[in-house]
């Protein structure tokens, strides 16, 4: 192979478009940023030459001709959760879509790392728009984000939001739905057990199981309930008994580790699910279809989640308005976990 074969292809240029093309460097700049005013004979002949040549525009360049990138940002907690893939899915399909580049930026915890993004990263992200699942040491650079001259939309069911446009779930119809499902069956005793009830995702769970009581005109059994400040992944022990202790004939969990952990406590004495004691949770993890029996949840929709962030955005990059907030909601997804109540 020769030294001119192997050298490095040069990148095509608008002026070589324009030479194979017969046209002027003005008339292919036009047709590559969408103008009208070309004719459709010259705009198919300048995207064929484009394509033959294998044209790929500068971003740099589209920014200064347009004022926009084509990108959006995505800021991502260094944490891990399910969910966050389904939400990341949903923003890249989406953008992909609309023609929309992603840029992830993979946030770390703590003061300093928080401080530097916001002071130093964000102003130098190439992007139009910026979707946050933000951490809550990001709250006290609410403002700074708000002003960071992009859009920013907040994609978060905690609460953690103030003066910027998010997109929730309805945690609070989801679990009453859940209730009136139990209800349905001929469940009367109805247990709730959740934890971080200081985040308003996990307030909100339990004022629709308290919405649901009501509904049904059943009494508020604080015996049934197990409410936690400290935020475990699983219920205490002692927690989970003292509820188990009250026999309950179904238990509603604030998200699906505490149902699993319910279901490992039920069949640990002995009790039969659905039959004897019938368990809902919320998130539709993946474990939720692969546990025996499998588990009735509320969905909460997270691809829906980011790919609502990404229409937010998008309308407000082109129309130059603020998002509307957006409230996707939850369904409920009925598995083995749950069935008539047995009365032998």
């Amino acid at each position: 192979m020769s030294t001119e074969d192997s050298a490095p292809r040069k990148r095509p240029t608008i002026n070589d478009i324009a030479a194979a093309a017969g046209v002027s460097k003005p008339t292919v700049s036009r047709v590559l940023n969408g103008h009208p005013d070309v004719s459709a004979a010259t705009r198919h002949r300048v995207q064929e030459v484009a394509a033959e040549l294998g044209y790929v525009p500068s971003a740099d360049a589209r920014a200064l001709s347009t004022g926009r990138h084509g990108a959006l940002g995505l800021l991502m907690p260094a944490f891990s959760w399910w969910g966050f893939n389904e939400l990341q899915y949903g923003i890249a399909h989406e953008a992909e879509k609309r023609g929309l580049r992603l840029l992830v930026q993979a946030l770390h915890p703590g003061d300093e790392a928080e401080r530097e993004f916001v002071t130093r990263t964000l102003p130098t992200l190439p992007v139009d728009g910026l979707i946050l699942l933000m951490p809550e040491g990001m709250l006290r650079y609410v403002g700074d984000l708000a002003r960071s001259g992009r859009p920013v939309v907040v994609v978060d069911d905690r609460g953690n939001r103030p003066g910027i446009p998010y997109v929730e779930t309805t945690n609070r119809d989801g679990v009453r739905e859940a209730v009136a499902h139990l209800v349905g069956e001929g469940r009367r005793r109805i247990g709730f057990l959740a934890g971080q009830m200081g985040s308003a995702y996990a307030r909100a769970r339990f004022e629709g199981y308290l919405d649901g009581l009501r509904e049904a005109d059943l009494p508020y059994l604080p015996e049934l309930v197990s409410l936690s400040e400290d935020a475990p992944v699983e219920p205490l022990p002692e927690d989970l008994d003292a509820v188990l202790d009250a026999e309950p004939d179904a238990v509603v969990a604030a998200w699906d580790e505490i149902a699993f952990a319910v279901m490992n406590a039920v069949h640990a004495r002995g009790w039969r699910i659905p039959e004897d004691v019938a368990v809902i949770g919320f998130d539709d993890s993946p474990l939720a279809r692969a546990v025996r029996p499998s588990l009735t949840t509320v969905h909460q929709p997270c691809r829906e989640m980011g790919e609502a962030a990404v229409r937010m955005l998008a309308d407000a990059i082109e129309h130059g308005t603020g998002p509307a907030n957006a409230s996707v909601p939850t369904r409920l997804v009925i598995r083995e976990s749950t069935g008539p109540i047995t009365t032998a």
